[in-house]
């Protein structure tokens, strides 16, 4: 897949949503799921999914929710509070 691509997480208490979008804002890929506390793994596994589904493509991504930040700083990407991203 070619063009760049919009990516959001919303790490919450108790669950991960991930949701990728096309440049024209169509979605091409999302899932909801329980983590169990296992915040890391729980997204990874999703990403993985995701990069299998979709292919090679560029990602601009960003992590919300309550346990967004920690997962965003031990990863490396962006944070955005939710009530800002609202």
């Amino acid at each position: 897949m070619n063009g760049c691509l919009a990516a959001g997480i919303d790490i919450g208490s108790t669950t991960v949503k991930v949701v990728v979008c096309d440049p024209q804002g169509e979605i091409l890929f999302s899932r909801y799921g329980r983590h169990h506390a296992l915040t890391v793994e729980t997204v990874r596994t999703m990403l993985i999914e995701a990069g299998r589904q979709l292919g090679d493509c560029v990602v601009d991504l960003a992590v919300t929710g309550s346990a967004g930040m920690g997962v965003a700083e031990s990863s490396g990407f962006p944070f955005l509070q939710e009530v800002v991203a609202s």
